[in-house]
């Protein structure tokens, strides 16, 4: 009896919270305002104009929006705590559901949900800086 307790609970302890409710990854939506933009992420091509990607939550990703005769421009994406991690203190006093979140990246989440990275065009007299735009999604 004891065992099959012990492996119904070791699931568990063995997943955070935040990895549970909100899993280990985010949908982020790319957009770009210049017409037949290549949008990569991590140096991979991910759509034209717009994209819908799923990303690995506590990394860094790169995104790129590029247009022959245009300068690229590029994006990083941003980061935030998610408080979902600290319900662990609930299950096991947070000793391993938290580090487990920390170590897996689920405690983090991709803020904001939404980028526009347009390339520089010179030819339609747009400005010299790029034209990066971030909103909550």
């Amino acid at each position: 009896m004891k065992k099959l307790v012990a492996a119904a609970i070791l699931p568990v302890l063995m997943t955070g919270c935040a990895s549970i409710i909100k899993g280990n990854s985010d949908e982020v939506t790319i957009n770009s305002l210049e017409q037949g933009t290549t949008l990569y992420v991590n140096g991979a091509a991910r759509g034209k104009d717009s994209a819908f990607v799923t990303l690995d939550k506590g990394k860094k990703h790169t995104i790129t929006a590029k247009k022959d005769g245009c300068s690229p421009v590029t994006a990083q994406t941003g980061e935030s705590f998610d408080p979902t991690t600290l319900l662990g203190i609930f299950i096991d006093w947070g000793i391993f559901t938290i580090p487990t979140d920390l170590i897996s990246g689920a405690a983090w989440k991709i803020q904001p949900t939404s980028y526009t990275v347009t390339p520089i065009c010179d030819d339609e007299g747009l400005a010299e800086a790029p034209l990066i735009f971030r909103s909550n999604g």
